[in-house]
Formats: C-alpha cells, structure tokens, sequence
C-alpha cells in the first residue's frame, strides 16, 4: 500500500506545525486553569484525567487539521475536475465532522476523560489561525510604515 497520498508539502506542513504547536500551547494554557481551578476548590478535577483529555483532544484536533490539508492538497491536484474536487472535499468534511463527533461521544462515555478538557481543544486551532491572521496583519500593517520612513524625499523640482 503506496501512501504518497499522505505526503504534505512544505507550505502544509509548515501550517500544520504552527497549528500543532499552537494547539499544545492553547492546551497547556487550558491545564492551567484546570488546575488554578481545582485548588482554589471553584472546579474540583483530577489532573491526570484533565492532562490525558487535554492530549487526546489535541491529537484529535492536529489530525483533523492534517487531514484538511490534505484533502485541500488533493483537491489542488485535480483542479481541472470540479466535481471530484467538490465530491472530495464534501466527503472529508462529513469524515473529519464524523471524527470530532465520535470523539466528543467517547470523552462524554469514558469515566477516565474530563469532558470539558477532551472537547475544548477541537476548537483551539481555529483559535490559533485566528491569531496567526492578526499577526500577519499587523506584520503588514508595520511594513509600509517602516518603508515610509526609510523613502528618501523628492527633490523640489520634481514634487509638482
């Protein structure tokens, strides 16, 4: 079985790590405050049940990214067959739903995950992407700025 399918390009894999990294930040964060919570008594938890969910739930959430790119990746491939693209990309949408859906049915039947820490982090790389555009946007905003600066004024004559 030939799995050159699974191959991301460098642009994807590049997004797919700021997302992976993002998302164990965002998770960590959020173990934090489970614990913060659970000692000041407002929220009693379990930490190894609280770390174990925060993990899967990262997991899960990193792999259904990397699936999405590689059905963007795969669709970019047969851009000359709209229907397939469409057929493709409706299909791994339902499949990568399906995945979340099962894995917030497990984090709610299994005794051992903390319901809340399993499901949050699905939501944390769109959380992270969100972050990314707004540090692109003032990264673009700075740059004309600092070009301004730096331009040299024109001569009078050449002002009219």
């Amino acid at each position: 079985l030939r799995l050159s399918f699974m191959k991301l390009q460098p642009a994807s894999r590049r997004e797919l790590k700021h997302i992976a990294v993002g998302t164990l930040i965002c998770s960590a964060v959020m173990v934090a405050i489970f614990v913060l919570l659970s000692v000041t008594g407002i929220y009693p938890s379990v930490f190894w049940q609280v770390l174990l969910s925060a993990l899967l739930g990262s997991a899960v959430a990193i792999v259904n990214f990397a699936l999405l790119c590689l059905t963007v990746q795969s669709a970019a491939e047969k851009a000359g067959d709209a229907g397939a693209v469409k057929a493709r990309v409706q299909t791994s949408y339902t499949a990568r739903l399906a995945l979340q859906g099962l894995w917030c049915i497990a984090a709610f039947l299994v005794p051992s995950l903390q319901v809340v820490a399993a499901v949050l982090p699905l939501l944390f790389p769109r959380v992270v992407i969100h972050a990314m555009q707004i540090k692109e946007r003032k990264r673009s905003a700075a740059a004309p700025a600092e070009g301004a600066q730096q331009a040299e004024p024109l001569p009078p004559e050449q002002e009219r």
